[in-house]
């Protein structure tokens, strides 16, 4: 897409965002525009206790991973569910057995690429511990969710654990680590390791210089893994107790680009969570206290608070807008409902947050969405989806379409060019349709008003087809949100859009902090 600055003028002392600029030769116009929830999905199988999810680069498409407990077998299978975001279904699912008459199987991650889905899993050869080996599974899927390969990967030592699962440019990158043990001691290294798209493996890279562990959480983001969790060192007798807490960035083909504590002292219970963009969020709690502590991408400690909460056992943390979003359990055994909590890394404040009705099973965020599995009081589970509060959002209701845009908190990165997510939704009945992109900067420039005078610059961002005009700086008062929607776009639309074509103008008048 281009962009071509038109011309500007100015409309009753504000700037007019008419003939700014052209998409594929349409003049865009101007708009105004609720968070609109999309309807539940229902999700089938009261023993699927949902893992992870993974989505496509075009935020279209999800898999969705979960374990099943068989209490007659004593063992655990996986489910794989295939979801289309923009018409809340189901596209495909598979059951994944325990592969080679082995013991149990543990999902990890999941990963779309294009028409492939790939599954990355650990297995237990047998139930006793003493006796049990632990191997790491890749599985590949179509988009009908037909499995079309799987494979045991060569990692050397006798206990291989599999972390995370990154599309690459040629099929996927696996991280894990590696265990083991003498009679004395035990021993740890952190692995990574290519695969392409025919179950090829590539070079194996091993370093022997400890590793993270069971329990750590680990994402790819671009050519690096982000990881955060207990860490054990190379070596470590078996009488010894390692009580570490870090969090890196491991280059997929080298070394460490950095590690840090970001704790002054190591607490025992600690869960995290990493965003796109690799900034990571640790929570240690305990009764009647929780730390929250924020590493950005380069490795660098944002911010450490610490505040009391009746809340303990945490399952998920997840970016959402300027606050994280945590999945918790409250501190008094008596009282076993989970809850979803809205944290404030800044102030350390932690507020009640419901996004769906019912007990939240697993939450996560993407994109500016947020995305919530609950369950009712019969068990049975369904899936719900928004926008996330960010920091502007905009509504407006135009000829029974109820049209709604969040923007995300804008970044600038080290080359000082900046970004944000955003999210765009329509809902008329039963009729939903929402999109979302990254819009990235194209220009900035300097508009005048009718006197001649220069007016507060103006910065321009691009989106899969999608043009957003925003102000430079300050907080977005007037914002143009214009573009084409795709033909199989326009058929789920709610209407509304002249054709598919979307010509909006936001103010503040329409804006809802």
């Amino acid at each position: 897409m281009r962009l071509i600055v038109h011309e500007v003028g100015c409309l009753s002392g504000n700037i007019s965002f008419m003939h700014i600029f052209r998409i594929s030769g349409t003049i865009l116009a101007g708009l105004a525009f609720s968070s609109a929830l999309a309807a539940p999905l229902p999700v089938d199988g009261k023993k699927f206790s949902p893992t992870h999810i993974g989505f496509a680069a075009d935020n279209a498409r999800a898999c969705l991973v979960g374990q099943s407990f068989d209490p007659d077998l004593g063992n655990s299978t996986a489910e794989l569910k295939l979801l289309d975001l923009k018409r809340d279904a189901v596209l495909a699912k598979a059951q994944i057995p325990v592969p080679d008459d082995y013991a149990a199987l543990q999902p990890v991650q999941c990963a779309i690429d294009g028409d492939n889905v790939f599954l990355l899993a650990n297995v237990d050869t047998q139930l006793p511990r003493s006796l049990n080996q632990g191997i790491v599974y890749l599985y590949q899927f179509n988009v009908q969710g037909k499995q079309l390969g799987k494979k045991q990967l060569v990692v050397e030592g006798r206990n291989s654990y599999g972390h995370a699962l990154g599309v690459s440019a040629t099929g996927v990158q696996v991280a894990g680590y590696i265990k083991d043990e003498d009679d004395s001691s035990e021993y740890y290294a952190f692995f990574t390791l290519a695969v392409d798209r025919r179950l090829k493996e590539g070079k194996l890279n091993v370093r022997k210089t400890g590793a993270f562990v069971s329990g750590a959480e680990a994402r790819f983001v671009g050519d690096h893994l982000q990881v955060a969790g207990p860490f054990r060192p190379a070596k470590l007798a078996k009488n010894d107790w390692a009580d570490d807490y870090a969090n890196s960035r491991v280059m997929a083909n080298g070394g460490y680009a950095w590690s840090m504590r970001p704790f002054k002292q190591v607490p025992r219970n600690v869960v995290a969570g990493i965003s796109q963009q690799g900034a990571i969020y640790s929570l240690a709690y305990g009764k009647p206290e929780s730390t929250l502590a924020v590493t950005s991408a380069e490795g660098k400690q944002v911010s450490l608070s610490s505040f009391q909460s009746k809340f303990c056992e945490t399952s998920s943390l997840s970016e959402y807008g300027v606050n994280v979003l945590a999945l918790r359990k409250p501190c008094d055994e008596k009282r076993k409902a989970a809850a979803l909590t809205l944290i404030s890394p800044a102030t350390g404040k932690e507020s009640s947050l419901q996004l769906a009705p019912g007990e939240p099973v697993f939450a996560a965020t993407n994109s500016g969405q947020w995305f919530v599995i609950s369950k009712d009081a019969a068990g049975k589970m369904a899936w719900y989806s928004g926008a996330v509060e960010g920091d502007t959002r905009f509504s407006q209701t135009s000829a029974g379409v109820e049209h709604s845009l969040s923007l995300g908190r804008i970044n600038i990165d080290k080359k000082g060019e900046r970004s944000f997510d955003y999210v765009y939704e329509q809902r008329a009945g039963e009729c939903r349709f929402s999109m979302n992109g990254h819009a990235v900067e194209v220009d900035v420039f300097n508009p005048q008003g009718d006197d001649g005078k220069e007016l507060p610059q103006i910065v321009m961002y691009e989106s899969g087809g999608i043009a957003l005009t925003l102000p430079l700086d300050g907080p977005p008062r007037n914002v143009s949100f214009a573009g084409a929607l795709s033909p199989e776009q326009a058929k789920r639309s709610c209407g509304g859009n002249n054709g598919g074509k979307l010509s909006l103008t936001f103010t503040a008048a329409g804006a809802r902090r």
